[in-house]
């Protein structure tokens, strides 16, 4: 007879290491946000159905391999290592460029209704599709690497504006939830080579990767714990939390938050960005971060407006 004891261990052990591993490959391989998901969600589903916005244009950007000694790409198989990026860009009616950052499981058509917030801030907006999400071919490295991918972009885009730091205006980053610890990465990177952006707008981040992993997980009611540490440990690798980073970024930063937000809640946000300014509407949830809330938006237009 086999001892119940040792069966019971093993079946909860293989239990837990498929629960784990499922948790990392939804991580890994998001829905995608496309075309279909954007009439689905009654979401705009190109620029020219946003109102305000003028001309516009798309097309995609095909970046060249990484150094394959690059530490951030170094466990990624070699198809990961080289990727096309998907964008669009729109004519603002302010001054410099902005880069308009998604977040985990959205896309280009979910920046699309964040733009109304932006049109007067910027002459040139641009929209990228992360890999791995939209209509980006290959896994999304969940923030890991999306920073290094978007510095390449910025310096062979191939439409007529250049995105640098120094174009009339400056360069203005806005990343949501994981789009905001990309760009936060890139503003790091580029004050790193004497090249600060203008400035950084976060809208809902995190700290670290387990804390929205943690918080969908629960919201779903299913367990977190070391599962989800575990997890996010595979991918994230100890990469430095946000607010070290934030550390490194030498430009004025601004936070946006959401009351009603259970992926990146209220005291989430504030341990990630203290101690820049930040501010939480009541009422509003994850998703409509940047897209509702009239003092949300008051106080966004003033930042913008003062930097």
């Amino acid at each position: 007879m086999i001892p119940l004891v040792p069966l019971a261990a093993v079946a909860a052990g293989s239990i837990a290491t498929a629960y784990t591993i499922a948790i990392a490959r939804e991580a890994k391989c998001p829905r995608r946000a496309t075309y279909a998901w954007a009439l689905a969600h009654g979401s705009p589903a190109s620029p020219a159905e946003v109102p305000g916005v003028g001309a516009w244009h798309e097309g995609s950007t095909a970046l060249g391999s990484f150094d394959i000694d690059h530490p951030a790409v170094q466990h990624l198989p070699p198809s990961a290592r080289s990727m096309v990026l998907p964008w669009w860009v729109v004519e603002g009616r302010g001054k410099g460029t902005m880069l308009l950052i998604h977040g985990w499981g959205r896309s280009r058509w979910d920046s699309l209704r964040r733009l109304p917030w932006f049109m007067e801030h910027a002459d040139t907006i641009v929209m990228p599709d992360l890999c791995g999400h939209g209509e980006a071919p290959g896994t999304t490295s969940v923030g890991l690497r999306d920073h290094l991918d978007l510095d390449r972009f910025m310096g062979n885009a191939g439409f007529d504006t250049e995105i640098t730091t120094d174009t009339p205006g400056g360069l203005t980053i806005v990343g949501h939830s994981m789009g905001a610890m990309v760009s936060t990465r890139l503003a790091a990177l580029l004050c790193e080579r004497g090249a600060p952006p203008r400035r950084l707008v976060l809208l809902a981040p995190y700290d670290s990767l387990i804390v929205p992993v943690s918080n969908r997980l629960r919201a779903r009611g299913l367990p977190a714990g070391p599962f989800a540490a575990a997890a996010t440990w595979w991918w994230d690798r100890g990469e430095e939390p946000l607010h070290r980073t934030l550390s490194r970024v030498q430009c004025p930063v601004f936070v946006l938050g959401g009351g009603l937000d259970t992926v990146t809640t209220p005291d989430d946000v504030r341990r990630a960005t203290a101690p820049h300014e930040v501010v939480i509407e009541d009422g509003i949830d994850h998703a409509q971060v940047g897209v509702d809330g009239t003092a949300s938006r008051q106080a966004l237009n003033a930042f913008l407006a003062r930097t």
